[in-house]
C-alpha cells in the first residue's frame, strides 16, 4: 500500500526559520511542498520519511536572505500495486460507474460493474449495487458499508490548471484513480463473509 520514493530537488529555506536545525528546516519545507499531494506516475506523497543528502546551501544575501540547497530524500508514497487487497467504505453507488470506495484519506478508487460479483444488479429504487448471489438472497452495497477490495489497476492523468469556461469551473478526472475488483470469493463487503 505504501511505498518509499527516493526524489531530489532544490529546497529553500527562508530566514523566519533559522532558529530550526537544518535537516529540519528543509523537512519541513519538503512537507509543505509535496504532502497529500499527487506526483504523475509516483502517486499520493504522504510525508518526507528521510533526508539522504543535502549540498551545501548557497544564501540569496540580495534577495530576501534565504538559502538554498539540493536535497535528496524519500517519501512515503500511497501507491498499491495490482493485486493488492485493501479495506475501505463504500462512498457511493452509480449505475454508470459502479462502487466509488474511500479508504479514509484517499477517495478515488472506482469498481466499475463489470468487476462487481457476478449478477450483481442497479438497484433503483434504492440506489444502490445489489449482488444477487441466488434466487432467493439478495446482498446490498449500502453506503458507509465497510467493503475489501483487490486492486486491478491505477490511472495517472496529467492535470493542468483548473479553465473557467463561462463562469462555470470544467469538470476533470482526479490526477491519480484506483481500478479495482470484488468479483471473487472473500471479496465484497464485510458483513457478506462474517461467520454468525
Amino acid at each position: 500500500m505504501f511505498i518509499l520514493s527516493k526524489l531530489k530537488d532544490n529546497v529553500r529555506v527562508y530566514p523566519s526559520d533559522f532558529y530550526k536545525p537544518r535537516i529540519d528546516a528543509v523537512t519541513d519545507e519538503l512537507n509543505k511542498k509535496y504532502a497529500n499531494k499527487v506526483l504523475h506516475n509516483v502517486g499520493l506523497c504522504i510525508r518526507v520519511w528521510d533526508i539522504l543528502e543535502v549540498s551545501d546551501p548557497i544564501v540569496h544575501i540580495v534577495q530576501d536572505g534565504s538559502y538554498q540547497s539540493t536535497v535528496t530524500f524519500r517519501l512515503v508514497v500511497f501507491r498499491p500495486f495490482k493485486g493488492e487487497v485493501l479495506l475501505g467504505k463504500i462512498l457511493s453507488n452509480d449505475p454508470v460507474t459502479g462502487v466509488k470506495v474511500s479508504v479514509g484519506f484517499f477517495d478515488d478508487i472506482i469498481i466499475p460493474p463489470v468487476f462487481l460479483q457476478a449478477n450483481s444488479v442497479f438497484n433503483e429504487e434504492e440506489k444502490v449495487w445489489v449482488w444477487q448471489y441466488d434466487e432467493s438472497a439478495a446482498l446490498y452495497m449500502d453506503n458507509e458499508e465497510p467493503i475489501r477490495f483487490r486492486v486491478e489497476s491505477e490511472q495517472f492523468v496529467d492535470v493542468g490548471p483548473v479553465r473557467v469556461v463561462d463562469g462555470q469551473q470544467e469538470t476533470r478526472k482526479p490526477p491519480f484513480s484506483i481500478y479495482a475488483s470484488i468479483a471473487e470469493a472473500g471479496l465484497g463487503c464485510t458483513s457478506w463473509w462474517d461467520s454468525e
